[in-house]
């Protein structure tokens, strides 16, 4: 009945300020849901959609921490309930939930209430949300084309309106000095020379002013439940941005420095990783004791989420190992031989060599071979060590020509000369370029790779580092032509190996995207690894465990 769970809602604080008719939309959203003694209602580290309110029964919340131990955190009964982040924001589930007796509960799922805040935006601003929540809602509205299709944004800050305040004010002072001055001028004492002075230092007081809003506004710090993220770009067409995955994050240090800060809470955050250069700063933004807990629970969550699938998978395999003893062993028929693969048809020796030219005069930018990528330097960094041979064989074709214009009599000589300088030029021009495409980056499923190498494999550079030691990733756009051109730098920080900068790669931001990638699949990989070892290990001990109790069982029954 709307009535009555209209009056049950309203015990909820997040709805308690919404209006009767507001309300009443809601009630109808309400569905409600039983659950048997020992039924699960959520499990810890699923995706939450709904917040539940219980009517009836009792439920048990069961917590796994980051060290793998389970807790009884609480119990809920009748007129409370839980799931506001799940509503708001679809988090994961922080906790396990099951009916301890039968349950009736009222759910309301996001992907309903989600188009009622989208009917009445205004309903938004009468939801009673935390603190926290509220900060992370306001966060989730921005877009950030660079994130994972599964990554959501908890925090997203601009450095503090009282920074911003304290720079304007000088310029903003003498603007207002500067117009008083020309005020003056036009009408008590005329002036040309003086109002075209006044006004040229106006016009550039409030390019200053225009161009530090922009620099404040520019610089946005990221927390998403992936990564951390601090995102820089100018007008001018300069931009970079750094990452660091939260499994990286060793510590975070929080920085209030003086009574403005005290004051308006704000200060820094500095957060730091094992590589090379130490750490990632957040400067000057709000709340930053509340960002530094975000960033530590989500950690937490993200360690608690991977002890809780650890555990569900020991059960299945558990599972499947009591019913692997109890079924009886299948018969393997014999496979039949397959045909081997047919011989594949020769290509033209021909075909062959052009398209080996061809790749040789143009080679992708970004390559993809299987699990690998390769990319190459930007043509932009070809043109500053090609321009000299390439102008010395243009000065070279021009004199020739003129020389045989003008001295027709010495057509030999001149086309052997020309023919001689041409071959150098060539030569130097052809080694310049190979020398370019030669120098390659590269990342596999597990590996980055940097390697310089000479023209005709006379000297070969060659580093490597496990995407494992990765600590964060930066890219930078360097100018306005970098930004036309889409060009830039890619450095990694890393653990033990040093930092690696992918210089004038193409697409810089998705070559970080893309690497940021592989280290979470890579890191999935590793983790799944030692799971199933572990899982592995626990399957052989309790196989002894059955053996040796089967042994002791035997032994122990008395002779027929």
């Amino acid at each position: 009945m709307p009535n009555v769970i209209m009056e049950q809602l309203r015990t909820i604080p997040l709805f308690a300020g919404l209006r009767k008719e507001e309300l009443r939309e809601v009630a109808r959203l309400v569905k409600k849901k039983s659950y048997q003694a020992g039924d699960r209602v959520c499990r810890q580290g699923d995706e939450g959609h709904s917040l539940y309110y219980i009517e009836r029964g009792e439920l048990r919340v069961l917590h796994v921490d980051a060290q793998g131990i389970e807790r009884e955190v609480r119990h809920l009964g009748p007129g409370e309930y839980f799931g506001e982040t799940s509503l708001l924001l679809g988090e994961p589930r922080d906790a396990t939930v099951v009916a301890v007796q039968d349950t009736t509960v009222l759910a309301l799922h996001r992907d309903d209430f989600e188009p009622f805040l989208r009917k009445h935006p205004d309903a938004i601003k009468r939801l009673k949300m935390s603190r926290v929540v509220a900060h992370k809602y306001r966060a989730r509205r921005a877009n950030f084309k660079w994130l994972d299709p599964d990554e959501r944004v908890l925090v997203s800050s601009h450095r503090h309106d009282v920074m911003l305040y304290r720079i304007l004010f000088t310029p903003f002072l003498l603007f207002l000095v500067t117009t008083a001055g020309c005020l003056y001028v036009l009408v008590a004492r005329w002036n040309p020379l003086l109002l075209l002075i006044g006004a040229i230092i106006d016009l550039i007081l409030v390019v200053l002013i225009v161009l530090l809003y922009a620099d404040h506004r520019d610089e946005i710090y990221i927390v998403t439940n992936k990564r951390v993220a601090r995102r820089f770009h100018t007008p001018l067409g300069k931009e970079s941005r750094i990452d660091a995955p939260l499994q990286n994050i060793q510590d975070v240090q929080e920085l209030q420095t003086g009574l403005l800060a005290q004051l308006y809470n704000f200060g820094d955050l500095i957060i730091e990783t094992a590589g090379e250069r130490g750490h990632l700063a957040f400067r000057e933004i709000p709340d930053p004791a509340g960002v530094r807990k975000i960033i530590f629970e989500q950690i937490t969550r993200l360690q608690a989420g991977a002890k809780v699938r650890e555990r569900e998978m020991i059960r299945d395999d558990l599972r499947r190992y009591i019913e692997t003893q109890a079924a009886p062993v299948p018969v393997v028929q014999p496979e039949q031989e397959e045909a081997g693969p047919q011989p594949a048809s020769r290509r033209s020796l021909l075909s062959t060599w052009l398209r080996k030219s061809l790749r040789f005069l143009l080679p992708p930018l970004w390559d993809v071979h299987g699990e690998t990528i390769t990319w190459r330097k930007h043509w932009i960094a070809l043109i500053r060590p090609i321009t000299p041979p390439t102008l010395l064989g243009l000065l070279t074709t021009g004199l020739a020509i003129f020389l045989l214009i003008r001295f027709p009599g010495l057509a030999f000589p001149i086309l052997i000369g020309y023919g001689i300088v041409t071959a150098v030029v060539l030569g130097w021009w052809l080694w310049v370029f190979d020398d370019w495409q030669n120098d390659i980056y590269q990342v596999t499923s597990s590996r980055i790779i940097d390697i310089e190498r000479s023209p005709l494999f006379l000297r070969e550079n060659r580093r490597e580092a496990s995407l494992g030691a990765i600590q964060n990733v930066k890219f930078e756009v360097p100018s306005l032509l970098g930004k036309l051109l889409d060009y830039g730098s890619v450095t990694i920080e890393t653990a033990g190996a040093g930092a690696f900068t992918f210089d004038h790669v193409k697409d810089p931001s998705g070559v970080q995207a893309e690497i940021f990638r592989r280290m979470e699949a890579f890191r999935k990989r590793q983790q799944q690894i030692a799971a199933e070892r572990h899982r592995t290990e626990l399957l052989d001990w309790f196989t002894v465990y059955d053996q040796l109790r089967k042994e002791v069982s035997t032994k122990s029954s008395p002779s027929s």
